[in-house]
């Protein structure tokens, strides 16, 4: 089935990329990322032992957090009214990074009272590395706000090589900061800064290339919609978020800097490997948008293809998970290798129905799941009480994958209320479902051999005669 969007929107006068090779370049990047991050999160743990990396982990959580929470979703919002072209783009940024603006004022607002308090979660780091997550919040939502739109518009390339150069540099950040300048936790924090503040204004380069956003304000009506949309994710949206870092949360309250880091640096090499369906999702969403009921066939085979590479995925690192963690994170980390062993399931779980939300995002139903996500944000918390006491941080892997396995359960169901798919569409396996994944393999080795191949020949020098 052909596309409901206009070639415009595509890749100005570039001959659109199949669905195959657009979640390969997401997946690439995600790729990329991942790596990246892994790397920076050895270098933290090299330099900052267990007990600066639960000070770090501590301030950053609380910096995404007030970067989800506080905007009201209005990206997700601006996100879906420039895709399906019902407002301008100009007037989407606009209103999506008004809310990131907000985020700033009322993270400072809440923050600063607290900061020479000695109660938890404040006194799990020193206050100059919370000033500096005050400033990472509204960077963080800015950014990711324009990245939903590079996103929605299939600048699938441009985000690619945006993310790629975001994370090369808070790596030699991290690196100048931390060890060549000995800032500790405080440089690590600026690094981040650092990266999504150029991350930000290459967002807003390109858009301003390809798309010529300007500074346009949305009339009242168009931000009622728009924050509409937002406020009915929101929910969703929040508790996603909340629900894999639950776990820093409640160990913030409970336990030791040392603890929160041994789980916060394990957990980051399990949980991120989510990124994958992630990235079949962002790569999902223009197609489908506005006309979800449509392309249940399709998302019922990203979400198989996606499952099945996140498996091996995992496989891969459960089988050398010790030396693994000895190599990334030193000795000192060695204790948490067993949390690997019980996160697993809740990745396996979460990967399982992770296409069920861009369905209803699509759907325009972006309230629809929030019941799922906060049942099981619900398991995972009161899981991790009751644990707490008998098991340590070990109730912490668990809770998020108790809570996983109750998300996906009520998100399963509840997909299959609204879609009226048969669960055949969605879970049976099928042998298209492997040719369609080789086909798209090929055609993103086919496209880089030639990108290769053409800068090979403008390289070679040209003979006047």
């Amino acid at each position: 089935m052909r596309s409901r969007f206009p070639e415009s929107l595509r890749a100005d006068g570039e001959p659109p990329a199949s669905g195959g090779v657009e979640a390969a370049l997401v997946l690439a990047s995600r790729s990329w990322v991942y790596a990246a991050g892994v790397l920076m999160q050895s270098i933290l743990a090299y330099s900052l032992l267990p007990e600066g990396r639960g000070a770090y982990a501590v301030c950053v959580t609380f910096a995404y957090l007030a970067s989800v929470a506080l905007p009201l979703s209005a990206e997700f919002g601006a996100q879906y009214f420039a895709t399906t072209r019902r407002t301008s783009l100009s007037k989407c940024v606009v209103a999506a990074l008004g809310g990131s603006l907000s985020v700033g004022v009322l993270a400072v607002l809440f923050t600063v009272p607290f900061l020479q308090a000695d109660v938890p979660p404040f006194n799990k780091a020193d206050a100059s590395a919370f000033a500096l997550a005050l400033l990472l919040a509204p960077l963080c939502a800015g950014s990711f706000a324009l990245e939903l739109q590079l996103a929605g518009h299939r600048r699938f390339s441009a985000l690619a090589a945006l993310l790629a150069g975001q994370s090369i540099l808070v790596v030699a950040a991290t690196v100048l900061f931390v060890h060549g300048f000995d800032w500790g936790v405080d440089g690590a924090i600026m690094a981040l800064v650092v990266g999504h503040a150029a991350f930000f204004a290459g967002c807003v380069r390109e858009l301003r290339r390809r798309f010529d956003l300007r500074f346009e304000l949305p009339t009242a009506a168009e931000l009622r919609r728009i924050l509409g949309y937002g406020l009915r994710y929101h929910v969703t949206r929040v508790g996603s978020e909340i629900e894999w870092r639950i776990g820093i949360v409640v160990l913030a309250l409970l336990a030791s800097r040392e603890d929160i880091g041994l789980f916060a640096a394990v957990s980051v090499v399990a949980l991120r490997l989510n990124a994958i369906t992630t990235s079949v999702g962002i790569a999902l969403f223009p197609r489908v948008a506005g006309a979800a009921h449509d392309h249940t066939e399709i998302i019922g085979r990203c979400q198989r293809l996606a499952l099945f590479v996140t498996g091996a995925a995992l496989a891969v690192v459960l089988a050398v998970s010790t030396p693994l963690i000895r190599l990334l994170l030193s000795e000192a980390f060695l204790p948490a290798v067993p949390l690997l062993w019980i996160l697993a399931p809740g990745v396996l779980a979460h990967s399982a129905t992770a296409m069920i939300n861009t369905y209803f995002q699509a759907a325009n139903r972006p309230g629809a799941c929030s019941w799922a996500v906060w049942f099981g944000l619900a398991a995972n918390a009161a899981s991790m009480w009751m644990l707490y006491p008998s098991l340590g941080i070990a109730s912490a892997a668990w809770g998020y994958t108790i809570g996983s396995l109750v998300r996906s359960t009520v998100a399963a169901a509840l997909f299959h209320c609204f879609s009226g798919a048969p669960a055949r569409v969605i879970w049976m396996p099928t042998r298209d479902d492997f040719a369609y994944l080789r086909h798209a393999g090929q055609e993103v080795l086919g496209k880089l051999w030639k990108k290769a191949l053409k800068g090979a020949i403008s390289s070679q020098p040209t003979t006047v005669k």
